[in-house]
């Protein structure tokens, strides 16, 4: 029993004597680590003030929000990680050896997350780039619709017949991009069919006048026919013309436009059936746009 008692004692003393060690510890260390936590209140409070300045300063020269934002949060999480490596240094903590144990857990991280790497830092660049905005019309990867967001990792885009569609960052940025927004003046082309022993340059000039007297072809460029094919039995008359589509649709003013085209062609009785036979043994061509 004696040796009982006298092992539980001395469990005791240590477990005492750690017990006023780590107190002790704590005791040395509170300032530190009191000073390390109102480090990180003020790191975080002053890149909050950071960012809503930058914000301020770029509004007054960018028309770019999401940019403006973007550089807004990289400089707060800038400062604030500063911020933090201060504070662990006052806690007493070894910060030399936690950023190396960081960076090697950085390389592991950045092959196994390199992907989404890749998107996110695609998306930084189409930011910074802006080879589009929200709201431009384009067509890339296959995809044509109009800009709805462009976020970090990918591009959302609403197309024509109503879907949505998510495409990676990095496909946008190594993908040709046709922004049909960047210039809002387009170019239509209408055909039309005529018989073969027609005079080709008043059909010419017949199509080319429709085509400048429909609404919403502007002015300037001029519109303009030529003809485009010719056989023994046909020939194609081939119209273009341009829209603002600012201000109209380029597809109702196309059908309009060869609507027109087809009724002053058969007006002046240059319009070839549909269905008239071509060299070879082919039909005429439809008159589409």
């Amino acid at each position: 029993m004696a040796g009982i008692e006298t092992s539980a004692l001395t469990i005791g003393q240590r477990l005492g004597a750690s017990m006023t060690r780590v107190g002790d510890a704590v005791i040395d260390g509170l300032p530190g680590i009191v000073a390390g936590v109102l480090l990180l209140l003020l790191s975080w409070w002053v890149s909050g003030l950071i960012k809503r300045a930058v914000q301020k300063v770029l509004a007054r020269t960018s028309t770019e929000g999401h940019v403006d934002l973007l550089v807004a949060r990289t400089a707060r999480a800038t400062t604030f990680v500063i911020g933090v490596i201060i504070a662990l240094g006052v806690m007493g903590v070894q910060v030399t050896a936690l950023v190396a144990s960081l960076g090697l857990a950085g390389v592991t991280i950045g092959f196994a997350l390199k992907d989404v790497l890749a998107n996110s830092m695609a998306g930084v660049l189409l930011l910074l780039q802006r080879p589009f905005a929200i709201g431009d019309s384009i067509t890339v990867s296959g995809f044509e619709g109009v800009v709805v967001d462009i976020r970090v990792r990918d591009t959302m885009l609403h197309t024509g017949d109503g879907r949505v569609v998510f495409i990676p960052n990095s496909s946008v940025f190594n993908s040709p991009i046709v922004n049909t927004s960047a210039n809002p003046v387009r170019r239509f082309e209408i055909t039309l069919a005529v018989p073969a022993g027609s005079d080709l340059r008043s059909g010419e000039q017949v199509v080319a006048k429709a085509i400048d007297a429909t609404p919403g072809v502007v002015q300037e460029p001029k519109a303009e026919a030529q003809t485009s094919a010719a056989g023994t039995t046909w020939a194609r008359i081939t119209g273009h013309g341009w829209v603002d589509c600012a201000t109209c649709s380029l597809g109702s003013t196309q059908g309009a436009a060869l609507v027109a085209a087809r009724e002053a062609l058969a007006a002046a009785g240059m319009l070839a059936p549909a269905g008239t036979p071509a060299p070879g043994g082919t039909a005429a061509p439809s008159q589409e746009a």
